[in-house]
Order: C-alpha cells, then structure tokens, then sequence
C-alpha cells in the first residue's frame, strides 16, 4: 500500500520560517469517559486494561508517521474514577466522604493522586465500582438521573444513540430543529432557522 503524502508537512517546509526549527506536532486526547444526559450514557466505559492498549497503539503509529509528533493523553485511572462518579448514585456519598478522611483529595494533581486509596474505600464499604461505569445501561433502565428535567428527553437520547451505532450524524440545531426537547425550556424554537450560522 503507498503511503500517502505528509501535505501538513510539505506545506510547512515550502513557507518561509526560521531555518534550522522544524515542525512539532502534539496530539493530546483524552479517555473516553460516557457521560450522563448524552447518547453515550448508555455504553460501558472501557476497561483500564483497553485504554492502554489504545493508548500504547496511538503513540506507536505516530512514532511510526515521524518522531516530530508527540502524543500526550490522560492516565487511565483517573479517566476510571471519572467515569465511576459520573454515572454514580448515592451510594457512593459513603466512599467519598471515607476517601477524603483517607486523604483523598486535590485528585486533580497526579503527586495527590491516590488511587489505591480509592480502589481499598471501594472495597472496604462493599462498592463495586466496576458496576457504575463498565456495564451497558438499558434503554429503558431508570438511571440516578432519570428524574432530571433538562429539556432534552429520554427518547431523543435514545435515537441519537441508535444513531450513533449505525454511524449516521445529525445536523447541527440551528440548520433543523431533531426534536430534543429542549426548546420547551426557552418556550420556543431555540434558534432562528432563517439564519445559517455555520
């Protein structure tokens, strides 16, 4: 198979620059962590055991392309917990609240980061952590979140999500209204259709 032409680069190099600096490409991607109130809540988040796979595979095609591009992304266990709290309910206020006592806090920063803590409150309080964000969730379960009203509603959600899997978009909301719900909020159509603002 021939290999395509880098034009990003042959671009670069036919424009004047500085001679001598060369191009530095950074790809910087995240974890995909499925989130509540989107047609992603539906899907279990992957294993850290995928991510890393994943990962280690992204940053051996781009060394594989050129050693100009670096690649950065999120730790995986932290990708985990987010993705455990986002799909969560109230039984884990105890876990929380233990964790802190425990020391966890300021999580944000990977030198305060204690994820055996968490995986030990986890276990310690009989949590399973593995249940909030590595199962499917049914299209007709009621989730934690089920009696939120914000606009958008349940079947929307779930023809989005259909959608999604048979890889077919949808146009962006100012171009047609798809019927979401959320224009019940505003007490109207949410945009203008007569203007086309992309």
């Amino acid at each position: 198979m021939p290999k395509r032409p880098r034009k990003s680069w042959t671009c670069y190099y036919n424009t004047p620059h500085a001679k001598g600096r060369g191009v530095q490409v950074t790809i910087s991607c995240s974890c995909f962590v499925p989130k509540p109130h989107t047609p992603f809540q539906f899907v279990p988040m992957d294993t850290e055991e995928m991510l890393r796979e994943k990962q280690k595979h992204l940053v051996e095609c781009a060394r594989a392309r050129s050693r100009k591009i670096k690649v950065n992304y999120h730790d995986s266990k932290t990708s985990f917990l987010e993705g455990v709290f986002a799909k969560g309910d109230r039984r884990l206020a105890p876990v929380i609240l233990e964790a802190y006592k425990r020391g966890c806090y300021f999580d944000g920063w990977d030198e305060c980061f204690r994820y055996d803590t968490w995986m030990q409150t986890f276990e310690d309080l009989g949590v399973d952590p593995f249940f909030y964000c590595q199962r499917p969730i049914g299209l007709d379960e009621v989730t934690p979140w089920s009696h939120m009203d914000y606009g958008v509603t349940h079947e929307y959600l779930v023809r989005e999500y259909q959608k999604a899997l048979a890889a077919q978009t949808t146009q962006p909301c100012n171009r047609a209204c798809h019927g979401c719900g959320a224009n019940h909020l505003l007490g109207g159509p949410c945009f203008d259709y007569s203007q086309n603002l992309v």
